[in-house]
C-alpha cells in the first residue's frame, strides 16, 4: 500500500473518532458546566474540520499534475499548517475570553464525578490515538500525520489537565478546603492550559512561514552541503560556487552555479554531467525528496 493510501486511512480513522470525541465532549462539557470539558469538545470539533483539511491535502498532493504544477507542490502542506495552527489559536483565545468572563462573574460549579469518568475515557484514548499516528508519521516520514498526531497531543494534555485539575476539586470539596475557592478553578485552569497549548501552533505557524518564503535552512544540512559543493570545486578547480537551498518539509531544493575558466576541469557537457552525477550520488545520504539544478557559466553574473 502507497504512502498516500495509508495517510487517508489513517487520516479517516482520526476524522472519525474526533467526531465521537466532539460530541462527547460537548455534550458532557454542558452538562458538568465544565469549561474545560468544552474546550476539550471544541478542540475535538475543530479537530474534524482540520482532519478533512489534512485528507483533503493528501488527495491533492497524491494527483499526478506535473503539467499545472511543474515545480511540485511542496509549498501545499506549510499552507495547510499555517491555516490548520491558527485555527487552534482562535480557539485557545476563545476559550481565555470565556474563562475570564467566567471568573469575573463569579466562577463557576461542575458535576465532578461526570467530569472524572469523561477525563478518565478522553485521557486514554487520546493517549492511545497520539501514540499510534505519532508511530506511522516516523515510519512513513509523513508530515501530515505529524500534524495529526499533534492535534491528538494537545488533546491528551487537555484531558490530562482536567483528570487532573477534577481530582484536586474532588479533595479539596472532600476534605472542605478551600471549598469558596472551588467554583474559580475550572476556568483559571482553561487559562492556563490555554497558554502553554498556544507555545507549539505559534513555534508550527513560525517554521511554516519559513518554508513557504522559502527561508534556507540552518544547522547541521546547512553545513553539510556547503562542504560538499567546496568539495566539488577545489576537485574540478572551479573557480567559483554559489549555493541557493530551501526546504519545504519532504523537499529538498538545491540550487548550485559554477563559474568557469580556462584552467576548469569542466568543459564539455560529458564532463558537466559527470558532476551532476556526482553531486547526485554524495547528496544520497540525505534522507529526503531533492530537487537538485546544477549549472556551469564562465559568465560570473549568470550566477548572481
Amino acid at each position: 500500500m502507497s504512502t498516500i493510501k495509508i495517510e487517508k486511512k489513517l487520516l479517516i480513522h482520526s476524522v472519525i473518532l474526533s467526531i465521537i470525541f466532539s460530541v462527547i465532549g460537548i455534550t458532557a462539557g454542558l452538562y458538568t458546566q465544565s469549561q474545560m470539558i468544552l474546550l476539550d469538545g471544541l478542540y475535538s470539533f475543530i479537530s474534524v474540520m482540520l482532519s478533512f483539511l489534512s485528507l483533503a491535502t493528501a488527495r491533492f498532493m497524491g494527483k499526478s499534475e506535473w503539467k499545472k504544477f511543474p515545480f511540485g507542490k511542496s509549498i501545499v502542506e506549510p499552507l495547510v499548517m499555517i491555516v490548520k495552527y491558527s485555527a487552534i489559536l482562535v480557539v485557545l483565545a476563545f476559550s481565555v475570553v470565556s474563562a475570564v468572563y467566567s471568573i469575573a462573574t463569579g466562577g463557576s460549579r461542575v458535576d465532578t464525578d461526570t467530569a472524572m469518568t469523561y477525563s478518565l475515557f478522553s485521557t486514554f484514548a487520546c493517549v492511545f490515538m497520539y501514540l499510534h499516528l505519532k508511530r506511522k508519521s516516523k515510519k512513513y516520514n509523513s508530515y501530515l500525520l505529524t500534524a495529526e498526531s499533534s492535534q491528538w497531543l494537545f488533546d491528551t494534555y487537555a484531558s490530562i489537565g482536567v483528570l487532573i485539575t477534577f481530582g484536586i476539586v474532588v479533595l479539596l470539596d472532600r476534605y472542605r478546603l478551600f471549598t469558596q475557592y472551588l467554583v474559580y478553578i475550572d476556568p483559571i485552569i482553561v487559562i492556563v492550559m490555554s497558554a502553554g497549548f498556544a507555545k507549539h501552533p505559534i513555534s508550527s505557524i513560525r517554521s511554516s512561514l519559513k518554508d513557504v518564503l522559502g527561508v534556507s535552512p540552518e544547522g547541521e544540512l546547512a553545513i553539510t552541503l556547503k562542504e560538499m559543493i567546496k568539495d566539488i570545486e577545489e576537485k574540478y578547480q572551479l573557480k567559483e560556487s554559489f549555493l541557493r537551498v530551501t526546504k519545504r518539509r519532504k523537499q529538498l531544493r538545491v540550487e548550485i552555479d559554477f563559474i568557469v575558466d580556462e584552467n576548469s576541469l569542466v568543459q564539455t557537457i560529458k564532463q558537466q554531467d559527470r558532476v551532476r552525477e556526482e553531486l547526485d550520488s554524495i547528496m544520497k545520504p540525505i534522507k529526503t525528496d531533492k530537487w537538485i539544478t546544477v549549472a556551469f557559466t564562465s559568465n560570473r553574473k549568470w550566477a548572481v
